[in-house]
């Protein structure tokens, strides 16, 4: 079976509990997963990328985006196992094998292509089994309060050692906020699939922490890019006016 280096899948539901129907909504007249695509067919260092839905109208949006979409069970817990069983599923219709996969957030429009870039560097140096990256942020971004963003603290070697979803470290200071991008190499997304999930991943609702817990090392590389994810209506809007403006790369 011949290999592939690195294949991106982007999963994209359409039952969305805070905003059903996401991937298919516009900002500026483009869908949410058309332009996700784009921005993953951009970054130039993905052999293929795919969308993993459940809605026969996003995989139609993605394929005229220029992703190839395949179906998957919608009762699938999470976008990891989502994006595995995509990867299977296109492994075995091509007779191809990926070395690699980057996950790519489907609602994460503005996805920046440095960021896929550097996960695609990550995720080949020696010894690297999942990568992701964290964002830098100052003493007084009072974000760091918001649950809704999600901390990580690391080692010496830049290896994750902790994330949730309270202020962390727990003293003042300069913190870094999870960017939800991660890459496997081949070995390790299968493995993970077969793990059970674990306390501090239901205490914090993070799945990564299934990964540490279990015992398996998380790269975590810096970027300076902003994420802006799709969650509600009212965020649509907000990044509507920032595109206008200019100020989303």
């Amino acid at each position: 079976m011949e290999s592939v280096s690195l294949v991106g899948v982007i999963p994209a539901r359409m039952g969305s509990t805070r905003f059903p129907g996401k991937p298919l909504a516009k900002i500026d007249g483009v869908s949410v997963i058309s332009r996700t695509v784009k921005r993953a067919i951009e970054a130039g260092v993905c052999d293929y990328v795919l969308v993993a839905t459940d809605d026969v109208a996003i995989a139609k949006e993605a394929q005229e985006s220029g992703a190839e979409a395949l179906m998957t069970d919608p009762g699938l817990a999470n976008g990891t196992l989502r994006s595995h069983a995509a990867l299977l599923q296109w492994e075995e219709k091509h007779g191809l094998h990926a070395e690699a996969m980057l996950n790519i957030q489907g609602d994460e429009p503005f996805v920046h292509p440095e960021q896929l870039q550097k996960l695609a560097h990550l995720i080949r140096l020696p010894g690297a089994s999942i990568a992701t990256l964290a964002r830098p942020k100052s003493d007084d971004d009072t974000e760091r309060e918001n649950p809704n963003r999600v901390k990580v603290v690391c080692d010496l070697n830049g290896r994750a050692l902790f994330f949730s979803r309270a202020a962390l470290p727990s003293s003042p200071g300069p913190w870094f906020e999870h960017v939800g991008l991660y890459a496997f190499t081949r070995g390790a997304l299968d493995a993970l699939t077969h793990l059970h999930s674990s306390p501090l991943e239901k205490r914090e609702q993070l799945e990564q922490l299934r990964w540490l817990e279990h015992g398996w090392d998380i790269h975590v590389g810096n970027t300076s890019h902003a994420t802006h994810s799709v969650d509600t209506p009212e965020d649509l809007i907000r990044l509507e006016k920032m595109l206008q403006k200019g100020e989303l790369a």
